[in-house]
C-alpha cells in the first residue's frame, strides 16, 4: 500500500513583519517544522513526499533558506528511498528567475528529487508503488489558466496523483488566482488530488477522489486558524485514505471579551486568561466589546504588556467597545427625542429601586439601551 506525505505552503524566507520582534523566532520555527516533516517522511518510509507549491515565500529567498532545503532533501535521500516531488507555486512560480531555475543544478544533484516544470517535466513515475504523480506549475504569480485540467492520468499504473496549486472555485475567488473547477476535481482516473495555495486544512467535498489542502504546516499569517498540518495519504484498492497529522508548533487563537464592569487593565487581562489560559505557542488576537465604564483605567498598551509574557505573540487588541455615558451626558440628551425620554424613564425606575442589586441592573440596562438607541453595536 503506497504511502504519500503531502505538504504545501511552507513559505520559507517569509519576512513575517506582522510578528514584530518574534518574526525571527517564527522563521526558525518554520525551518524546524519542515525538518520535522522530513523526519516523519523517513519514519513512515513514504514512497513520495509531495510539496504542492510555495516551498519558498518568493523567487528570491535568502540563500540560507535554499541551502537549508537542499541539506534536508539530501538527508531524506540518504535515509530512504522516498521520491520528493516539488511543484512550484504562486510565490515561487516557475517563471523567469525562478529559484528552481537559479538553483536547478543543486536540486538535480540530489537523488530522487524532482521539480515539476523543470526540463518540461510534468509527471514522475514511482515504480515500486505503481504510482505516477503529475503536475504543471504556475508560470507567474497570477493566472486564469486552469492547470489541473491539462493533466491526464497514466492508465499503465495503478495509482495516479494530480498536484495543483490554486483556488478551487467553490467559494468566491479571483478569476486570476490559479482557478480549479469542480469538474476538474471530478475527472476520472485520479487516486488523490494534492492541493496547495490555501493556508488552512480543507478537504474539498464531492464525488471524486479525495482532494485536500493540508494548509501551511506552520503559521505564516495572523488569520491562519487551522494551519499546522500535513496529509498522510495511504493508497489502496478501496481508494485513498487521508489522515490529518499535526506538525506545527504555533497556533492562532482569538478571544472576544465583554468589558462590562471592568474597572482596570488587570481585570480585562484576567478575563483574557480565563478564556485562553497561558500558552507560549499561541498567537492571540483579542477583541474587546460591550460597554466600558467611563471611569475605567483601561490602557490598551498596558494590556499588551501584561499579556505578552504568557503567549508567543499578542496582536494589538481590537477596541470594539463603547464607553458608558456619564451623568451629565445622559441628562444632556433631549427629552423630545426617544432616547431622552428613555433616559428619564429609566432614571425614574432607578430612583424607585428598592435594593442595590436591582439598581445596578437598571443602570446597566440604561447604558445598554442608550448605546443601542445611538446605533452602537454593543451586543457583538
Amino acid at each position: 500500500m503506497p504511502t504519500v506525505i503531502h505538504t504545501a505552503d511552507v513559505h520559507l524566507g517569509a519576512p513575517l513583519g506582522w510578528l514584530g520582534a518574534r518574526a525571527s523566532d517564527q522563521r526558525d520555527q518554520i525551518r524546524q517544522t519542515f525538518r520535522s516533516i522530513i523526519d516523519l517522511t523517513i519514519q513512515e518510509d513514504a514512497d513520495c513526499l509531495i510539496i504542492a507549491g510555495d516551498l519558498f515565500d518568493s523567487n528570491r529567498p535568502p540563500a540560507s533558506a535554499v541551502r537549508f532545503v537542499l541539506r534536508e532533501l539530501r538527508r531524506l535521500g540518504d535515509s530512504s528511498e522516498t521520491r520528493t516531488i516539488i511543484l512550484p507555486g504562486s510565490h515561487d512560480h516557475m517563471g523567469e528567475g525562478s529559484v528552481f531555475s537559479c538553483y536547478g543544478s543543486e536540486f538535480a544533484q540530489i537523488e530522487r528529487v524532482h521539480i515539476l516544470g523543470a526540463r518540461d517535466t510534468r509527471s514522475v513515475v514511482i515504480p515500486r508503488a505503481s504510482l505516477v504523480v503529475h503536475g504543471d506549475p504556475p508560470r507567474s504569480n497570477r493566472s486564469s489558466e486552469h492547470k489541473l485540467a491539462k493533466l491526464r492520468p497514466n492508465a499503465d499504473h495503478e495509482y495516479n496523483i494530480a498536484i495543483a496549486h490554486g483556488s478551487v472555485e467553490l467559494l468566491p475567488v479571483e478569476p486570476d488566482d490559479h482557478p480549479i473547477s469542480r469538474d476538474e476535481l471530478l475527472a476520472p482516473g485520479w487516486s488523490y488530488i494534492a492541493l496547495g495555495h490555501w493556508h488552512s486544512w480543507r478537504e474539498i467535498e464531492g464525488n471524486g477522489p479525495p482532494a485536500v489542502y493540508p494548509g501551511a504546516p506552520e503559521v505564516i499569517a495572523a488569520d491562519q486558524i487551522g494551519s499546522g498540518h500535513i496529509a498522510r495519504v495511504s493508497l489502496g484498492s478501496d481508494g485513498a485514505r487521508v489522515a490529518k497529522v499535526r506538525v506545527g508548533a504555533r497556533t492562532v487563537s482569538s478571544v472576544q471579551i465583554d468589558v462590562g464592569g471592568a474597572m482596570d487593565t488587570e481585570d480585562i487581562a484576567r478575563r483574557v486568561a480565563d478564556e485562553h489560559p497561558k500558552d507560549l505557542n499561541a498567537i492571540l488576537s483579542v477583541t474587546l466589546t460591550g460597554l466600558m465604564h467611563v471611569a475605567s483605567g483601561f490602557d490598551p498598551e498596558a494590556l499588551l504588556k501584561t499579556l505578552r509574557p504568557d503567549y508567543f505573540h499578542v496582536r494589538s487588541p481590537r477596541l470594539n467597545y463603547e464607553v458608558r455615558l456619564g451623568q451629565n451626558d445622559l441628562e444632556a440628551l433631549p427629552e423630545r427625542l426617544v432616547i431622552g425620554r428613555f433616559v428619564r424613564l429609566m432614571k425614574g425606575r432607578i430612583d424607585a429601586a428598592e435594593g442595590g442589586d436591582e439598581r445596578e441592573d437598571l443602570e446597566a440596562a440604561l447604558q445598554m439601551g442608550v448605546a443601542l438607541l445611538q446605533g452602537k453595536d454593543v451586543l457583538a
